[in-house]
């Protein structure tokens, strides 16, 4: 349906120029409507300074001039009308250049982004663009609702190296996350930027005011994107907005600890909207004339074979000058940590380290920290954590950690989500050699083509972060190409490939097989079907972050459906042929809620890569047997994973190593397949036993009986 604006003008062009009150660019003119987007706020990953308000409007629906005039503009989904540019408004078709509109005439519909993006100057209006929400323009506007900055966090000034605790010295950047409130119609207009903050520094009792307050940022005009980065630190996006408070617009600022002395002191971050509604944040530091900023973390890039029977970690080292090395943590079990190198063996030149020789079949897990030199040394955020695990015999997996973005669903700077897949192999009773890489580290290496299987994940990163970028997808392409085996997990890529260019949606339809069909699939309930997946039942995306937009495809290019949401909009699509194989799931793995139940898929992904033939393969294993035990020697926790061969009761129990029994515990009714059993390390009382060997028996009402050595070490 085309809409038709009739014009008359009755008043002479320059008295328009007279008027200071608008009325607002949606029906009813002269009510306050919702606002989801502010002026000057943060847009996607600090991509720039949002140039307009929006206003939330339903696809199809009119966008009316908030003044007469001329026309001044017109573009696919804009048009411009003197002072005011309507964007994501398809414009009026009986409009063109230089037409008169009357006050409240129609000047186009609402496009797919379902709202009017309001631009108020700029262009061919004359003046310099300004935030329409200030006094004496949108009429009527009421906004009682106080901002409010409940995070307030001190970095390192020109870096984001957080002081530990409150106390601070040198010089310091203040990083508030801070959000306005405009009205209470949804939670999405909870959030929107600060028109102005600022910060000031005060005795310990408040009494005094000893620097400030000052105010860099007020949004009444908009600034270039070129500075975008002194005003909003990373981690900010669309909803979250992190001020560097202490930064000029135009350069650099920061708190100088050196100009005070030492001891107590109060800062305040003080921000208001544009109705003059001010929230001030009062948080109690001490400043110190030592050195207490740790370094910034190293980046892990690498911890797997170094092809000679033993342990390679390669890492990025932070730039800071006063690093004196690093700290390399292991775990068996990812809960309790052991160090046994520190910067005297790991020194501030290093950026790799090899571990000479190491048991087979004993998966290990590292971490790393950055040291300085100061007095008392200071220690770093521990970096992401890699797990490994080495079988000359196996088949070799590399699992990529390509997981960057921190303003999503996940907010922390380190995460340890490359645990869950690698402990999900060793648990599923795979047999496999286990390296773990970043992408960047792949994307300088190129190198894949030594593994049997790639597992790569990406969490919630998105369009900004890019899932895969063009390098990326050449390298896994070619992979493929030479008969690899790939299995992607991340809640948008197909929301990020599908926007992108020819060879984005091309890596996306002919080598992922995937089509992309929307975005939040509404569900988070997945279950398996097919001949590889059949069975499989689980629930996702609650812990450790939430995820809330989970991808849901189509097939392409003979992909086959594998795992459908709890509504039937499919999750997880596969693709094998004679020599290479893909698995892609639209959620995130590591969200799945439950260790047996990852264990459960990748033991099915890796079935599927491997080429079996039918589920009853995986479900009725030819011969019982224990596959792993591990850690081993342990400490916490044991796991053992074994296979039955016919359903039916069974017991376990651990003998020390005087034959004495210590623990048992009986199961009824288990089935034939792969099943997983945790033992604490406890006696049937629940008390801990001593360090020692120790036998673990099965023994199966057909009779059959399955052993396995048992080392605890306290």
């Amino acid at each position: 349906m085309r809409i038709i604006c009739f014009v008359v003008i009755l008043l002479p062009l320059g008295l328009f120029s007279q008027v200071t009150n608008f009325q607002w660019p949606l029906s009813p003119v002269n009510e306050q409507h919702r606002i989801s987007a502010t002026f000057d706020e943060c847009r996607e990953d600090r991509d720039h300074f949002h140039n307009g308000t929006d206003m939330p409007l339903a696809p199809g629906q009119p966008a009316l001039s908030i003044m007469g005039g001329l026309v001044t503009g017109i573009g696919s989904d804009w048009i411009r009308v003197e002072d005011f540019a309507y964007v994501h408004v398809i414009p009026n078709s009986a409009l063109d250049i230089n037409d008169t509109v009357l006050k409240g005439a129609v000047v186009g519909v609402t496009d797919s982004y379902a709202h009017i993006h309001l631009n108020y100057g700029g262009g061919a209006s004359g003046h310099a663009t300004g935030n329409p929400l200030l006094p004496g323009k949108i009429t009527p506007f009421s906004d009682p609702y106080h901002p409010r900055s409940p995070i307030i966090q001190f970095v390192k000034d020109g870096t984001f190296t957080s002081f530990p605790g409150n106390s601070l010295s040198g010089r310091v950047d203040i990083v508030a996350q801070a959000a306005d409130t405009t009205d209470l119609a949804s939670h999405i207009d909870k959030n929107n930027g600060i028109y102005k903050i600022g910060w000031a520094l005060y005795s310990a009792d408040t009494s005094t005011v000893i620097a400030g307050p000052y105010f860099y940022f007020e949004a009444k005009q908009l600034y270039s994107n070129s500075y975008i980065n002194n005003v909003y630190a990373p981690g900010s996006s669309t909803s979250i907005y992190r001020y560097i408070v202490t930064n000029k617009i135009y350069t650099n600022g920061y708190l100088d600890c050196a100009l005070y002395d030492p001891g107590d002191y109060v800062i305040s971050v003080m921000s208001s909207d544009t109705r003059d509604n001010w929230d001030t944040t009062f948080v109690p530091v001490f400043i110190s004339d030592e050195d207490i900023l740790p370094p910034a973390p190293p980046i892990l890039n690498y911890v797997g074979s170094n092809g000679a029977g033993g342990i390679l970690l390669e890492w990025t080292a932070p730039s800071d000058a006063d690093l004196a090395g690093y700290r390399l943590e292991f775990s068996f079990d990812g809960v309790k940590w052991s160090s046994n190198h520190g910067p005297d063996v790991l020194t501030a030149g290093m950026t790799a380290f090899t571990i000479p020789s190491f048991s087979e079949n004993t998966q290990l897990k590292f971490r790393l920290q950055a040291v300085d030199n100061a007095p008392i040394p200071n220690h770093s955020e521990y970096s992401d954590s890699y797990g490994v695990n080495l079988n000359a015999g196996g088949n070799s997996i590399l699992i990529v950690d390509g997981f960057d973005r921190t303003n999503g669903s996940w907010t922390s700077a380190k995460h340890d989500f490359a645990l869950s897949y690698s402990d999900a192999v060793v648990n599923s009773g795979n047999e496999s050699s286990i390296a773990t890489a970043s992408n960047e580290w792949v994307t300088n290496t190129g190198n894949m083509t030594n593994y049997d299987a790639v597992i790569w994940f990406v969490g919630d990163d998105s369009r900004t972060d890019e899932t895969f970028n063009a390098t990326e997808q050449q390298i896994i392409t070619a992979y493929l190409s030479s008969g690899g085996h790939f299995f992607a997990s991340g809640a948008e890529i197909g929301y990020d490939l599908s926007a992108g260019s020819a060879s984005d949606i091309a890596f996306m339809e002919q080598v992922l097989h995937i089509k992309y069909v929307d975005d939040n699939s509404g569900s988070l309930h997945v279950d398996g079907l097919g001949d590889y997946f059949s069975g499989l039942s689980f629930n996702y995306g609650v812990t450790p972050y939430v995820e809330d937009w989970p991808d849901y495809f189509s097939v392409s290019n003979e992909g086959e459906i594998i795992l459908k949401y709890g509504n039937g909009l499919t999750a997880g699509v596969g693709y094998h042929d004679n020599t290479s194989s893909t698995v892609v799931l639209g959620f995130t793995f590591e969200t799945i809620d439950t260790d047996a139940s990852r264990s459960q898929l990748m033991g099915r992904v890796l079935g599927y890569f491997n080429g079996i033939t039918s589920i009853d393969e995986i479900q009725q294993p030819v011969n019982a047997s224990i596959s792993a035990i591990y850690p081993n020697p342990f400490n916490a926790s044991v796991n053992m994973n074994y296979t039955l061969q016919t359903s039916g009761d069974i017991s376990i129990s651990v003998f020390d190593i005087r034959g004495k029994r210590v623990f048992d515990q009986y199961y009824p009714g288990q089935g034939a397949g792969s099943h997983h059993w945790i033992w604490s390390g406890k006696n049937n009382e629940g008390n801990d036993l001593s360090s020692g060997a120790y036998i673990v028996r099965i023994n199966q009402e057909n009779g059959i009986m399955l052993t396995g050595k048992l080392l605890l070490l306290k």
